[in-house]
């Protein structure tokens, strides 16, 4: 259960940083020498720090998500160590600390 729950944190992380490359296929490059373009690259330039903030946010989500998620991996380790100890209190109750006497299985000494 454990190891589910680690290969769904590893498969968000790898959606998370797949889905950060995505978002910069439309980006145009401009003639910076350009006197006329100034007024285009500040507004170019303020589009990107809005979208640029906007995958920041979302990125937060997900870090509060991946932070939950592992609190309650943690969790559910501790669940499971738990239940191991049961079990295994369990099971020295069941067999006992000290072996069975079985009587019978010595030979007779010989006198001869």
């Amino acid at each position: 259960m454990i190891i589910f729950f680690l290969l769904l944190i590893i498969y968000q992380i790898f959606l998370a940083y797949l889905n950060d490359f995505e978002g910069f296929d439309n980006y145009q490059n401009y003639d910076t020498n350009d006197p006329k373009n100034a007024l285009i690259l500040a507004q170019q330039n303020a589009g990107n720090i809005m979208s640029l903030k906007g995958r920041l946010d979302e990125m937060i989500n997900i870090k509060s998500e991946v932070y939950d998620i592992s609190l309650n991996v943690a969790q559910l380790k501790s669940q499971l160590s738990e239940i191991v100890k049961q079990q295994a209190s369990a099971a020295s109750s069941l067999v006992g600390t000290t072996p069975p006497s079985i009587s019978g299985t010595t030979e007779p000494v010989s006198s001869g």
